[in-house]
Protein backbone atom coordinates (compact mmCIF):
# COMPACT_ATOMS: atom_id res chain seq x y z
CA UNK A 1 0.00 0.00 0.00
CA UNK A 2 1.27 3.56 -1.30
CA UNK A 3 1.94 6.05 1.52
CA UNK A 4 -0.72 8.47 1.96
CA UNK A 5 0.11 12.44 1.62
CA UNK A 6 -2.51 15.42 2.28
CA UNK A 7 -1.86 18.92 0.20
CA UNK A 8 -3.50 21.46 1.85
CA UNK A 9 -3.35 24.76 -0.57
CA UNK A 10 -5.02 23.93 -4.56
CA UNK A 11 -2.51 27.31 -5.84
CA UNK A 12 0.71 26.66 -7.57
CA UNK A 13 2.79 25.74 -4.88
CA UNK A 14 0.09 22.39 -3.49
CA UNK A 15 -0.43 21.57 -7.01
CA UNK A 16 3.09 21.27 -7.67
CA UNK A 17 3.76 19.55 -4.57
CA UNK A 18 0.90 17.44 -5.59
CA UNK A 19 2.63 16.56 -8.43
CA UNK A 20 6.10 15.63 -7.77
CA UNK A 21 4.89 13.56 -4.81
CA UNK A 22 2.54 11.77 -7.01
CA UNK A 23 4.98 10.92 -9.68
CA UNK A 24 7.66 9.94 -6.79
CA UNK A 25 4.71 7.17 -5.71
CA UNK A 26 2.39 8.49 -2.98
CA UNK A 27 -1.35 8.38 -2.74
CA UNK A 28 -2.46 12.24 -3.09
CA UNK A 29 -5.64 14.09 -1.73
CA UNK A 30 -5.42 18.16 -2.12
CA UNK A 31 -8.26 20.39 -0.24
CA UNK A 32 -8.59 23.96 -0.51
CA UNK A 33 -11.10 26.24 1.17
CA UNK A 34 -12.10 27.35 -2.35
CA UNK A 35 -11.52 26.23 -6.09
CA UNK A 36 -8.06 25.22 -7.51
CA UNK A 37 -6.30 27.96 -8.42
CA UNK A 38 -8.48 30.54 -6.82
CA UNK A 39 -5.91 32.74 -4.80
CA UNK A 40 -2.96 34.39 -5.92
CA UNK A 41 -1.75 31.72 -8.73
CA UNK A 42 -4.98 33.31 -10.56
CA UNK A 43 -3.98 36.80 -11.07
CA UNK A 44 -0.18 37.35 -10.52
CA UNK A 45 1.99 38.96 -13.25
CA UNK A 46 2.70 35.65 -14.99
CA UNK A 47 6.58 36.09 -14.77
CA UNK A 48 9.82 33.52 -14.21
CA UNK A 49 12.13 35.70 -14.27
CA UNK A 50 15.31 34.56 -12.31
CA UNK A 51 17.14 37.59 -13.01
CA UNK A 52 14.45 39.33 -10.49
CA UNK A 53 14.65 37.53 -7.35
CA UNK A 54 14.93 39.95 -4.93
CA UNK A 55 13.68 39.75 -1.05
CA UNK A 56 11.65 42.45 0.03
CA UNK A 57 13.18 44.07 2.62
CA UNK A 58 16.51 45.70 1.97
CA UNK A 59 18.78 49.28 2.87
CA UNK A 60 16.35 51.96 2.87
CA UNK A 61 13.46 50.25 1.86
CA UNK A 62 11.32 51.38 5.69
CA UNK A 63 12.20 54.86 5.18
CA UNK A 64 10.69 54.58 1.81
CA UNK A 65 7.80 52.73 2.99
CA UNK A 66 6.89 55.34 5.52
CA UNK A 67 7.36 58.19 2.80
CA UNK A 68 4.92 56.00 0.23
CA UNK A 69 2.31 55.55 3.80
CA UNK A 70 1.49 59.26 2.67
CA UNK A 71 0.39 58.58 -0.99
CA UNK A 72 -2.41 56.11 -1.57
CA UNK A 73 -1.46 55.12 -4.86
CA UNK A 74 2.32 54.53 -4.06
CA UNK A 75 4.01 51.07 -5.51
CA UNK A 76 4.21 49.61 -1.57
CA UNK A 77 1.53 50.66 1.27
CA UNK A 78 1.18 50.04 4.65
CA UNK A 79 -2.77 50.82 6.09
CA UNK A 80 -2.00 52.47 9.58
CA UNK A 81 -3.34 49.92 12.23
CA UNK A 82 -3.26 48.51 15.56
CA UNK A 83 -2.08 45.01 14.83
CA UNK A 84 0.23 43.08 16.81
CA UNK A 85 0.72 40.62 14.48
CA UNK A 86 1.98 43.27 12.08
CA UNK A 87 4.04 45.03 14.77
CA UNK A 88 6.25 41.52 15.46
CA UNK A 89 6.58 40.80 11.45
CA UNK A 90 7.88 44.73 11.25
CA UNK A 91 10.39 44.55 13.70
CA UNK A 92 11.39 40.88 12.42
CA UNK A 93 11.61 43.21 8.89
CA UNK A 94 13.89 45.81 10.15
CA UNK A 95 16.41 43.23 11.03
CA UNK A 96 16.94 42.00 7.70
CA UNK A 97 17.28 45.91 6.02
CA UNK A 98 20.72 45.47 5.47
CA UNK A 99 23.52 44.66 2.45
CA UNK A 100 24.14 41.17 3.72
CA UNK A 101 21.16 40.06 4.33
CA UNK A 102 20.03 40.92 0.73
CA UNK A 103 22.77 39.68 -0.71
CA UNK A 104 22.22 36.26 0.54
CA UNK A 105 18.84 36.63 0.36
CA UNK A 106 19.06 37.43 -3.59
CA UNK A 107 21.55 34.64 -4.18
CA UNK A 108 18.94 32.37 -2.43
CA UNK A 109 16.02 33.07 -3.94
CA UNK A 110 17.63 33.23 -7.50
CA UNK A 111 18.87 29.45 -7.13
CA UNK A 112 15.13 28.65 -6.91
CA UNK A 113 14.27 30.31 -9.51
CA UNK A 114 16.94 29.17 -12.06
CA UNK A 115 15.96 25.89 -10.84
CA UNK A 116 11.91 26.54 -11.62
CA UNK A 117 12.74 27.86 -14.82
CA UNK A 118 14.65 24.28 -15.99
CA UNK A 119 11.30 22.53 -14.83
CA UNK A 120 8.86 24.67 -16.44
CA UNK A 121 10.72 23.75 -19.59
CA UNK A 122 10.26 20.34 -18.84
CA UNK A 123 6.69 20.51 -17.94
CA UNK A 124 5.87 22.05 -21.32
CA UNK A 125 5.85 18.31 -22.44
CA UNK A 126 3.63 16.88 -20.38
CA UNK A 127 1.32 20.18 -19.43
CA UNK A 128 -0.82 21.90 -22.04
CA UNK A 129 0.04 25.99 -21.14
CA UNK A 130 1.04 29.13 -22.86
CA UNK A 131 4.61 29.67 -22.09
CA UNK A 132 7.40 31.67 -23.77
CA UNK A 133 10.74 32.46 -23.33
CA UNK A 134 11.30 35.25 -24.87
CA UNK A 135 13.31 38.00 -22.43
CA UNK A 136 12.20 40.26 -20.47
CA UNK A 137 12.24 44.17 -21.58
CA UNK A 138 13.03 46.70 -18.74
CA UNK A 139 11.75 50.28 -19.34
CA UNK A 140 13.43 53.38 -17.97
CA UNK A 141 11.32 56.66 -18.20
CA UNK A 142 13.72 59.39 -17.35
CA UNK A 143 17.36 59.64 -18.79
CA UNK A 144 18.20 59.91 -14.90
CA UNK A 145 17.61 56.17 -14.17
CA UNK A 146 18.38 55.34 -17.54
CA UNK A 147 21.73 56.25 -17.03
CA UNK A 148 21.83 53.47 -13.67
CA UNK A 149 20.99 50.83 -15.71
CA UNK A 150 24.30 50.42 -16.94
CA UNK A 151 25.00 49.62 -13.06
CA UNK A 152 21.99 46.62 -13.57
CA UNK A 153 23.56 45.68 -16.03
CA UNK A 154 26.66 45.01 -14.93
CA UNK A 155 25.51 42.86 -11.26
CA UNK A 156 23.62 40.98 -14.03
CA UNK A 157 26.45 40.02 -16.22
CA UNK A 158 28.34 39.21 -12.90
CA UNK A 159 25.31 36.84 -11.93
CA UNK A 160 25.74 34.91 -15.53
CA UNK A 161 22.96 36.83 -17.21
CA UNK A 162 22.92 37.61 -20.78
CA UNK A 163 21.60 41.36 -21.20
CA UNK A 164 21.48 44.13 -23.71
CA UNK A 165 21.35 47.79 -22.98
CA UNK A 166 19.50 49.82 -25.49
CA UNK A 167 18.98 53.06 -26.19
CA UNK A 168 16.02 54.90 -26.87
CA UNK A 169 15.89 53.56 -30.73
CA UNK A 170 16.73 50.12 -29.99
CA UNK A 171 13.98 49.53 -27.65
CA UNK A 172 11.54 50.88 -29.61
CA UNK A 173 12.51 48.83 -32.69
CA UNK A 174 12.93 45.78 -30.17
CA UNK A 175 9.45 46.66 -28.77
CA UNK A 176 7.43 48.57 -31.68
CA UNK A 177 4.16 48.74 -28.73
CA UNK A 178 6.19 51.27 -27.02
CA UNK A 179 5.54 54.49 -26.66
CA UNK A 180 8.20 57.04 -27.45
CA UNK A 181 8.13 59.00 -24.67
CA UNK A 182 10.49 56.44 -22.92
CA UNK A 183 14.30 57.06 -22.37
CA UNK A 184 15.65 53.52 -23.08
CA UNK A 185 15.95 49.68 -22.11
CA UNK A 186 17.53 46.81 -20.74
CA UNK A 187 16.97 43.64 -22.41
CA UNK A 188 17.63 40.46 -20.08
CA UNK A 189 17.62 37.18 -22.15
CA UNK A 190 16.23 33.93 -21.12
CA UNK A 191 13.82 35.23 -18.97
CA UNK A 192 10.42 33.43 -19.61
CA UNK A 193 6.43 33.98 -19.00
CA UNK A 194 3.60 31.54 -18.73
CA UNK A 195 -0.33 31.84 -18.47
CA UNK A 196 -0.67 30.84 -14.39
CA UNK A 197 -3.56 29.64 -14.42
CA UNK A 198 -3.38 27.78 -17.30
CA UNK A 199 -0.60 26.22 -15.50
CA UNK A 200 -1.78 25.20 -12.83
CA UNK A 201 -5.28 24.16 -14.10
CA UNK A 202 -3.64 21.59 -16.87
CA UNK A 203 -1.53 20.20 -13.76
CA UNK A 204 -4.65 19.88 -11.89
CA UNK A 205 -6.25 17.58 -15.05
CA UNK A 206 -3.42 15.78 -15.32
CA UNK A 207 -2.94 14.24 -11.55
CA UNK A 208 -7.04 13.70 -11.57
CA UNK A 209 -6.60 11.64 -14.52
CA UNK A 210 -3.52 10.00 -12.18
CA UNK A 211 -5.90 9.54 -9.67
CA UNK A 212 -5.30 12.28 -6.73
CA UNK A 213 -8.26 13.42 -5.24
CA UNK A 214 -9.09 17.25 -4.90
CA UNK A 215 -11.56 18.25 -2.20
CA UNK A 216 -12.72 21.90 -3.31
CA UNK A 217 -14.36 24.49 -1.21
CA UNK A 218 -13.57 22.31 2.00
CA UNK A 219 -12.11 24.75 4.17
CA UNK A 220 -9.82 22.58 7.01
CA UNK A 221 -10.97 22.40 10.64
CA UNK A 222 -8.23 21.32 12.15
CA UNK A 223 -4.51 19.53 11.29
CA UNK A 224 -4.45 15.98 13.40
CA UNK A 225 -1.70 15.36 15.56
CA UNK A 226 -0.77 12.67 18.14
CA UNK A 227 2.24 11.47 19.63
CA UNK A 228 4.34 14.74 17.98
CA UNK A 229 3.02 13.14 14.68
CA UNK A 230 0.79 14.04 11.95
CA UNK A 231 -2.18 11.71 10.93
CA UNK A 232 -3.97 13.74 8.55
CA UNK A 233 -6.65 16.42 8.81
CA UNK A 234 -10.29 17.32 9.62
CA UNK A 235 -12.45 19.29 7.26
CA UNK A 236 -15.79 21.14 7.62
CA UNK A 237 -19.04 21.23 5.74
CA UNK A 238 -19.67 18.18 5.92
CA UNK A 239 -17.11 17.06 8.94
CA UNK A 240 -14.86 14.40 7.63
CA UNK A 241 -11.34 13.09 9.05
CA UNK A 242 -8.91 12.46 5.79
CA UNK A 243 -6.26 10.58 6.69
CA UNK A 244 -2.59 10.99 5.52
CA UNK A 245 1.17 10.52 6.46
CA UNK A 246 2.68 13.59 5.23
CA UNK A 247 0.54 16.70 5.17
CA UNK A 248 2.07 19.51 3.56
CA UNK A 249 0.89 23.17 4.30
CA UNK A 250 0.72 25.17 1.42
CA UNK A 251 -2.22 27.15 1.99
CA UNK A 252 -0.28 30.84 1.46
CA UNK A 253 -1.33 34.00 3.60
CA UNK A 254 -3.73 31.40 5.70
CA UNK A 255 -1.33 28.83 7.15
CA UNK A 256 -0.38 30.25 9.83
CA UNK A 257 -3.60 29.93 11.42
CA UNK A 258 -3.62 26.00 10.45
CA UNK A 259 0.16 25.95 11.87
CA UNK A 260 -0.67 27.92 15.24
CA UNK A 261 -3.21 25.24 16.95
CA UNK A 262 0.06 22.38 16.41
CA UNK A 263 2.86 25.14 18.22
CA UNK A 264 3.94 25.81 14.83
CA UNK A 265 4.86 30.11 14.48
CA UNK A 266 5.15 30.70 11.07
CA UNK A 267 5.55 34.80 10.68
CA UNK A 268 3.70 35.72 7.82
CA UNK A 269 1.73 38.86 6.84
CA UNK A 270 -0.68 38.91 4.04
CA UNK A 271 0.39 41.17 1.25
CA UNK A 272 -2.09 42.70 -1.48
CA UNK A 273 -0.99 42.44 -4.58
CA UNK A 274 -3.09 43.98 -7.76
CA UNK A 275 -4.00 43.18 -11.62
CA UNK A 276 -5.85 43.76 -14.82
CA UNK A 277 -6.41 41.39 -17.24
CA UNK A 278 -7.77 42.39 -20.52
CA UNK A 279 -8.35 41.28 -24.29
CA UNK A 280 -4.54 41.32 -26.06
CA UNK A 281 -5.09 43.86 -29.28
CA UNK A 282 -3.17 44.15 -32.31
CA UNK A 283 -0.67 47.35 -31.39
CA UNK A 284 0.03 45.41 -28.28
CA UNK A 285 3.46 44.35 -26.79
CA UNK A 286 5.05 41.42 -27.10
CA UNK A 287 7.47 40.77 -24.79
CA UNK A 288 6.84 41.46 -21.13
CA UNK A 289 7.65 44.55 -20.24
CA UNK A 290 9.00 45.69 -16.26
CA UNK A 291 9.15 49.64 -15.17
CA UNK A 292 11.29 49.78 -12.02
CA UNK A 293 10.36 53.28 -11.17
CA UNK A 294 7.09 52.39 -10.39
CA UNK A 295 7.13 48.55 -10.02
CA UNK A 296 4.60 48.00 -12.94
CA UNK A 297 4.54 44.86 -15.15
CA UNK A 298 2.93 44.64 -18.45
CA UNK A 299 2.66 40.60 -19.63
CA UNK A 300 1.18 39.51 -23.08
CA UNK A 301 -0.90 36.13 -22.53
CA UNK A 302 -1.88 35.05 -26.25
CA UNK A 303 -5.00 36.43 -26.51
CA UNK A 304 -5.00 38.33 -23.35
CA UNK A 305 -2.66 40.81 -21.90
CA UNK A 306 -1.99 41.57 -18.03
CA UNK A 307 -1.34 44.63 -15.70
CA UNK A 308 0.20 43.85 -12.40
CA UNK A 309 1.84 45.93 -9.50
CA UNK A 310 1.79 47.45 -5.98
CA UNK A 311 2.24 45.74 -3.26
CA UNK A 312 -0.48 46.29 0.51
CA UNK A 313 0.22 45.05 3.72
CA UNK A 314 -3.54 46.06 5.11
CA UNK A 315 -4.08 42.64 6.52
CA UNK A 316 -7.03 40.58 4.98
CA UNK A 317 -8.93 43.43 3.40
CA UNK A 318 -11.18 41.87 1.11
CA UNK A 319 -11.71 45.42 -0.92
CA UNK A 320 -10.62 46.19 -3.91
CA UNK A 321 -8.68 49.52 -3.62
CA UNK A 322 -9.90 51.32 -6.51
CA UNK A 323 -7.27 53.82 -6.47
CA UNK A 324 -4.52 51.43 -6.38
CA UNK A 325 -5.87 49.37 -8.69
CA UNK A 326 -6.58 52.48 -10.96
CA UNK A 327 -2.88 53.26 -10.73
CA UNK A 328 -1.62 49.97 -12.17
CA UNK A 329 -3.67 49.92 -15.34
CA UNK A 330 -3.13 54.39 -15.36
CA UNK A 331 0.91 53.54 -15.29
CA UNK A 332 1.00 50.70 -17.58
CA UNK A 333 -1.22 52.51 -20.08
CA UNK A 334 1.48 55.28 -19.64
CA UNK A 335 4.47 53.04 -21.71
CA UNK A 336 2.40 52.12 -24.68
CA UNK A 337 1.68 53.90 -27.79
CA UNK A 338 -1.60 52.79 -28.44
CA UNK A 339 -3.23 52.39 -25.29
CA UNK A 340 -5.48 49.63 -24.85
CA UNK A 341 -9.51 50.15 -25.00
CA UNK A 342 -9.48 47.62 -21.45
CA UNK A 343 -11.96 45.48 -23.37
CA UNK A 344 -13.15 42.25 -21.18
CA UNK A 345 -11.56 44.16 -18.57
CA UNK A 346 -10.97 41.84 -15.46
CA UNK A 347 -9.66 43.44 -12.23
CA UNK A 348 -8.17 40.91 -9.40
CA UNK A 349 -6.34 41.37 -6.23
CA UNK A 350 -4.91 38.51 -3.94
CA UNK A 351 -3.00 38.42 -0.47
CA UNK A 352 0.35 37.32 -1.00
CA UNK A 353 2.00 35.60 1.78
CA UNK A 354 5.53 37.98 3.01
CA UNK A 355 8.26 36.64 5.42
CA UNK A 356 10.24 39.40 7.51
CA UNK A 357 13.31 37.96 5.25
CA UNK A 358 11.18 37.77 1.99
CA UNK A 359 12.23 34.18 1.70
CA UNK A 360 9.89 31.53 1.41
CA UNK A 361 9.64 28.71 4.06
CA UNK A 362 10.18 25.34 2.85
CA UNK A 363 11.12 22.95 5.88
CA UNK A 364 9.90 19.93 7.72
CA UNK A 365 8.50 21.19 11.31
CA UNK A 366 11.29 20.10 14.17
CA UNK A 367 8.19 19.50 16.65
CA UNK A 368 6.04 17.63 14.60
CA UNK A 369 6.84 14.82 12.20
CA UNK A 370 5.25 14.07 8.93
CA UNK A 371 4.56 18.02 8.36
CA UNK A 372 5.53 20.09 5.80
CA UNK A 373 5.39 23.64 5.63
CA UNK A 374 5.78 25.46 1.66
CA UNK A 375 5.12 28.79 1.97
CA UNK A 376 5.97 32.78 2.28
CA UNK A 377 6.85 32.90 -1.47
CA UNK A 378 5.75 36.47 -1.97
CA UNK A 379 5.77 38.03 -5.20
CA UNK A 380 7.90 34.59 -6.62
CA UNK A 381 5.08 31.97 -5.83
CA UNK A 382 4.06 31.40 -9.07
CA UNK A 383 8.04 31.29 -10.44
CA UNK A 384 9.10 29.24 -7.78
CA UNK A 385 5.98 26.74 -7.55
CA UNK A 386 7.98 24.10 -9.88
CA UNK A 387 10.87 23.42 -8.05
CA UNK A 388 9.18 24.30 -5.38
CA UNK A 389 7.05 21.40 -5.55
CA UNK A 390 10.34 19.56 -6.55
CA UNK A 391 11.45 20.05 -3.18
CA UNK A 392 8.56 18.85 -0.57
CA UNK A 393 8.79 15.43 -2.43
CA UNK A 394 11.93 15.04 -1.75
CA UNK A 395 11.50 16.15 1.85
CA UNK A 396 8.81 13.74 2.06
CA UNK A 397 10.96 10.92 0.65
CA UNK A 398 14.01 11.65 2.94
CA UNK A 399 16.11 12.79 -0.59
CA UNK A 400 18.91 15.16 -1.05
CA UNK A 401 17.76 18.43 -2.03
CA UNK A 402 17.79 19.69 -5.73
CA UNK A 403 18.42 23.02 -3.95
CA UNK A 404 20.30 23.51 -0.25
CA UNK A 405 17.27 24.56 1.71
CA UNK A 406 19.25 25.65 4.97
CA UNK A 407 18.17 29.38 3.57
CA UNK A 408 14.61 28.32 3.84
CA UNK A 409 14.47 26.47 6.96
CA UNK A 410 11.85 27.86 9.86
CA UNK A 411 13.88 27.68 12.97
CA UNK A 412 15.76 30.64 11.04
CA UNK A 413 13.47 33.21 12.29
Amino acid sequence: MSQRALVIGAGGIGVASAWYLSHSGWEVTVIDSGDVCHGCSYGNACLITPSHSHPLPGPGVIGQSLRWMLQKDSPFYIQPRLDMGLLRWGLQFRRFCNTRSVHLGHKALMSLTRESLQLFLELQDQLDFFFEQNGLLQIYLTDRTFAEASYEQEILENESFSSRLLSKEETLNLEPALSTRIAGGLFIEGEAHAYSYGYVMSMARELEQRGVTFLTRRPVSRILATQNRVRGAILESPNETVQAEVVVLAAGSWTPQLAMPLGVNIPLQPAKGYSATIDAYAEGPRIPLMMPENKVIVTPLGNRLRFGGTLELAGFNRKLNRARYDTVVRKACSILRHPPELKNEEPWFGFRPITPDGLPIIDRTQNIDGLIIATGHGMLGFSQSAITGKLVSELANEEIPSVSLEPFQLNRF
